[in-house]
């Protein structure tokens, strides 16, 4: 016997469909703004926040308001990464030093994060299939982990070359604390972004070797640790999947 409410279902239609919509103009309004930034500066997007020197003349050009601005782009690509973030923290370190970048980077971050939140809160799974697959999502059971939840996120953020940006869209999804969440991830992305602007601070002491040493450790880092996480997956999957088959036979 089928004991739904006509009533409600049409309520939930009604919301799923205006989540549809809503989902469906975020995405329009963020090709927009990407559409007005490569329209006004063409080919040369992609050079003035992959270089130092260009992202400091571009932003001279707002006049005591450049931080402001940084922290606005910062926190753009966190939202879509159409921008590299490498350059741009390191650059950071180049403008504003170790601990100004670090503090301006993590600004930047921590709005388009929370920006990611609220539109997965606001528009849910629509939002979200259309940057990441839902099957990719459905697969991070740690996330329904509460008692270990938190140490995972803690874990994968800390390491570089793990799916960061992926995590905060999935886990925009789930019932976590989200303050909890901002403040544990935040906290662990320190070490990456530190690495990064103390790189460019040094860059612009002219202290070229150790500048070198910091990006290629860093460099070496991220690709070790982006293999292990990639492998330590691999082999979860794997057992998951093997389980599945035996619990079927």
């Amino acid at each position: 016997m089928n004991n739904s409410n006509p009533s409600e279902n049409n309520y939930q239609k009604k919301v799923q469909l205006l989540q549809r919509v809503g989902a469906v103009s975020a995405c329009l309004i963020m090709l927009a703004v990407f559409g007005y930034f490569y329209i006004t500066y063409g080919k040369q997007l992609y050079d003035i926040f992959g270089n130092s020197e260009s992202l400091k003349a571009f932003l001279s050009q707002f006049n005591g308001f450049d931080k402001w601005v940084f922290v606005a782009i910062r926190a753009f690509q966190t939202v879509i990464k159409i921008i590299p973030a490498e350059p741009l923290e390191i650059g950071s370190g180049v403008l504003y030093g170790t601990w100004g970048g670090l503090f301006l980077c993590m600004l930047g971050t921590m709005i388009g994060s929370f920006i990611i939140i609220a539109l997965t809160k606001v528009f849910g799974r629509s939002l979200v299939s259309a940057f990441i697959p839902i099957e990719k999502i459905e697969s991070m059971k740690f996330l329904r982990d509460e008692k270990k939840v938190y140490f995972t996120l803690f874990f994968i953020y800390l390491i570089p070359g793990t799916p960061k940006d992926v995590l905060t869209y999935a886990a925009g999804l789930t019932k976590l604390d989200m303050r909890k969440f901002l403040i544990v991830t935040g906290i662990a992305r320190i070490p990456s972004i530190i690495s990064s602007t103390w790189c460019g601070q040094e860059l612009i002491n002219k202290n070229y070797t150790l500048a070198i040493v910091i990006f290629v450790v860093t460099a070496l880092l991220s690709v070790i640790c982006s293999l292990i996480y990639k492998k330590i997956s691999s082999d979860k999957e794997k057992k998951d999947k093997t389980g599945k088959e035996n619990s079927h036979d």
